[in-house]
């Protein structure tokens, strides 16, 4: 079988791109998984596109995997999709034309629709945003709520486990979330299991952060979803929106003054590596009333597309 490809990253999140007519029906996940294997193209999350009636709209298959499942919404896939559909053939062969200076589409995910605002001069991608106005609120549906493991309090924002790594480190002082040591990996993964029984999560989604950052931005993360298999996003859209969410009900958005209401934008530092933070930026824009943010917008510093091919097999 041979299938066309595109493969980018969003600040070290690795995304493959697929047209859906080209997948085999009814195969269309356990093609995915393969392809997204060490032996093939490898890459933390494959979008299965295809075309709509609508000028304009997209409809994608996002695939995970680590869980083996398709998953509702990848902020990173949408990132990489913004400039593969202008940078590469990829938009041709869906039907998205160029438009100058900003080409809009709307795409069709399991969550929702996502709208995407691409910027675009002399037919070349600039920055794109993100709406993840759907996935917040699937993170309030799924539950948005404090809980605590052995005196540590984390939090579950939807689907995510967020973690504050200096919290972490009152009760661990030990942890070494830039080396990653096998001790700090076994505590990591205690925690994640229990989180998961406790709240029926049945995929893995992490986020650690702390508001020491290094590069000027207000703080800084790192995605560990499956440590105890290596399996790290440095850069994480859906992660980034679950750790803005968290922020607010932890009270630690200053830009607030003590108002349930209002506007906040967050950098966080990330992308690079393993370790906590890094020398990239995703742009988290939220809109929060009565302490819930009503909707989120992102966007990364660093969106590359690294490969247009095909691929046999």
């Amino acid at each position: 079988m041979k299938l066309d490809f595109v493969r980018g990253h969003m600040g070290g999140n690795l995304i493959v791109l697929i047209p859906g007519e080209q997948m085999p029906v009814g195969l269309e996940l356990e093609t995915a998984i393969k392809l997204l294997g060490p032996n093939y193209l490898y890459g933390h999350e494959m979008g299965i596109l295809y075309s709509t009636e609508k000028p304009h709209e997209l409809a994608v298959k996002i695939a995970e995997p680590i869980s083996k499942c398709f998953i509702s919404a990848c902020g990173g896939l949408t990132q990489v999709l913004g400039a593969a559909l202008i940078d590469t053939r990829f938009g041709e062969m869906l039907g998205i034309q160029k438009i100058e200076p900003f080409t809009e589409v709307i795409l069709q995910t399991a969550g929702g629709p996502v709208k995407l605002e691409i910027e675009v001069a002399s037919k070349k991608a600039g920055r794109v945003k993100t709406g993840m106005k759907n996935f917040v609120e699937e993170c309030y549906e799924r539950g948005v709520r404090p809980l605590q493991f052995n005196g540590l309090e984390i939090l579950q924002a939807g689907k995510f486990l967020v973690i504050n790594a200096d919290r972490f480190k009152e009760f661990y002082p030990w942890a070494d979330f830039m080396n990653w040591d096998q001790k700090t990996i076994a505590k990591v993964v205690e925690i994640q299991n229990q989180f998961m029984v406790a709240t029926g999560e049945n995929e893995y989604n992490v986020v650690l952060y702390d508001w020491n950052s290094e590069h000027g931005a207000d703080l800084r993360a790192v995605y560990p979803h499956a440590v105890a298999e290596d399996y790290f996003e440095p850069s994480c859209g859906t992660g980034t929106v679950a750790l803005g969410i968290a922020a607010l009900l932890w009270g630690e958005l200053p830009c607030l003054k003590g108002n349930s209401s209002g506007s906040a934008n967050l950098k966080v530092e990330c992308g690079g590596g393993n370790e906590l933070g890094g020398p990239e930026m995703t742009e988290l824009e939220m809109t929060i009333e009565n302490g819930f943010v009503q909707s989120a917008t992102l966007s990364h510093s660093n969106v590359e597309i690294t490969a247009v091919g095909e691929v046999w097999f």
